[in-house]
Parts: structure tokens; C-alpha cells; sequence
């Protein structure tokens, strides 16, 4: 659907839009209506993942229009603004986006998520050896010397518990080193916390919707194991002191930076640890 857009395709446009804007209507207000009844806390735990549903929605409305990301969606509906229905329907589209994302942000909140309360703390500069972590791999309490960089050590960490580390392994094929931080003590010393706002963000539930038309495939968790999906990562390097030199703390799932970027950092830190 390149180029000047024919009737038909105008067409189909309009149906897709009208069906996305149908079940992104549908969700959020199912999701208003259910977050009103009982506690939140009950909410968040029973009905929020309702939500996720966006996300063949997502991948059903590039798949009607035969592209396979959003930008390309934009592409081909800015073609078609010629048609008040259209343009309409866009402007629809993205005001349910910002009430999305502003229904998300009160429900951070009203309950208090980790992000926003470590937003006001100060990230650390050091990490310090006196943490207790479990090696993933062995189950057994890590030592200090695993954190400790000899030239560049690439380690995973997880706040999950050693069951779903393993599944993860598994499923991953990661070959890295991993440690487990079940009370999130490292990861509340980089500011990083829990947030409905910022995993179920109207945009990133859009973009896994690419994820589905692209064939593309997320690890995958045992029904049986807890785990948080809400809690945000990062990625961070550190000398051979401890000192943090480069600090990422995502702003969603998959905010991640480049590896040159990385790599950058760890070059520009060797230089000024060189006497």
C-alpha cells in the first residue's frame, strides 16, 4: 500500500482503524469499570493483564493493512487523510492512547509503585560488596569476586526466584553468568522500581504487536512461577572498584541502548582509571 491509495484500500483502512479503536475502547473501559470495583490491589493482581490484549489487536490491525510496523501504518494513513474518516479515526486513536497511558499513571499513584518512590531517591555510585546474592546457575551464595571485573564480565541479574532463573536459562540459551537478587537490593540501589504505567505504556503494547507480525518470539515463563512483570531493568557498568560508570535505567521493556553505547562507556572509563 505504497504511493496515492486507491478506494479499496481506503476501505480497508477504515475497517482496521474502526476495529482497533473498537477493542482499544473496549479494554480500557473494561479496565476502568473493573479498577472501580473492591481495591485496586485486587485489580492490578486479577484483571490488569486484561490490558495485554492490546497486543494482538495490535498485530491484527499492521496484518489487515499487509504492513508490518507501526510507522508503516502511519505511512499509509497519512496517504489516506484526504478522507475526513480517516483523519477522524486517527485523532480517536490517539486520544484513547493518552487516556490509556494516563489511566496507567493513576494507578502508579494511587498505589504507590517502587518507580516513582525511587525516582526521588539518588541512584548509587558504588556498588557495594556486602550484598548477598545467589548464583543462578549453582544455587549457591555469591561471592564478591563474581562482581568483580578482571577485564569486561557480562552478568545478568534477576529479581525472580532460582525455578524461573532456570526455566529462563533454558528457554534463553544465555550463556552469561546470572545472579539472583530476590529483595531487589541491587536494583532499588540503581533506581529501579516496579510500574504499570511504563510495561503496559499504550506505545510499547503497540510495538510488541509488531513483535507478533514479525513472528518474533518472547521468553517464556512456567504458568506456576511468580514473577513480576512489571519491574523495569536497566543495564549499568561498573569498574573494577565497584564505582558505576555508565548507568541505563529503562524507561520500558525494551528500552535498552546500544551495545556501542556500552562499549563507549567501558572505553572511556579504562582511560580514566589509567594513571
Amino acid at each position: 500500500m505504497d504511493g496515492a491509495v486507491t478506494p479499496q484500500e481506503d476501505d480497508i483502512l477504515i475497517n482496521a482503524l474502526k476495529d482497533l479503536v473498537h477493542v482499544v475502547q473496549g479494554l480500557l473501559e473494561n479496565a476502568e469499570k473493573e479498577s472501580s470495583k473492591g481495591s485496586l490491589e485486587e485489580f492490578v493482581s486479577t484483571k490488569l493483564g486484561s490490558l495485554f490484549g492490546l497486543i494482538p489487536a495490535g498485530a491484527k490491525f499492521l496484518n489487515s493493512l499487509s504492513v508490518k510496523r507501526r510507522s508503516e501504518a502511519e505511512d499509509v494513513w497519512k496517504n489516506a487523510y484526504h478522507r475526513a474518516e480517516v483523519r477522524d479515526l486517527v485523532e480517536d486513536l490517539m486520544q484513547l492512547g493518552e487516556k490509556w497511558d494516563a489511566f496507567l499513571e493513576r494507578l502508579d499513584e494511587e498505589l504507590q509503585m517502587s518507580d516513582r518512590l525511587l525516582a526521588n531517591s539518588p541512584q548509587a555510585v558504588c556498588l557495594s560488596g556486602e550484598m548477598v546474592l545467589t548464583d543462578a546457575r549453582s544455587g549457591e551464595i555469591a561471592n564478591q569476586g563474581l562482581l568483580d571485573a578482571q577485564s569486561l564480565r557480562v552478568l545478568v541479574v534477576s529479581s525472580g526466584c532460582q525455578e524461573g532463573a532456570d526455566y529462563w536459562l533454558q528457554d534463553t540459551g544465555c550463556k552469561y553468568d546470572m545472579l539472583l537478587d530476590p529483595e531487589k537490593k541491587i536494583y532499588s540501589a540503581f533506581g529501579l522500581g516496579a510500574s504499570y504505567a511504563k510495561v503496559l505504556k499504550f506505545n510499547t503494547m503497540l510495538e510488541y504487536g509488531e513483535y507478533t507480525v514479525q513472528q518474533r518470539t518472547f521468553p517464556q515463563a512456567q504458568p506456576n512461577i511468580i514473577k513480576d512483570i512489571y519491574q523495569l531493568g536497566g543495564d549499568f557498568v561498573l569498574d573494577e572498584g565497584g564505582k558505576v560508570i555508565y548507568s541505563h535505567p529503562s524507561k520500558s521493556p525494551r528500552d535498552r541502548p546500544a551495545v556501542s553505547e556500552i562499549l563507549a562507556a567501558i572505553v572511556e572509563g579504562s582511560h580514566s582509571s589509567t594513571p
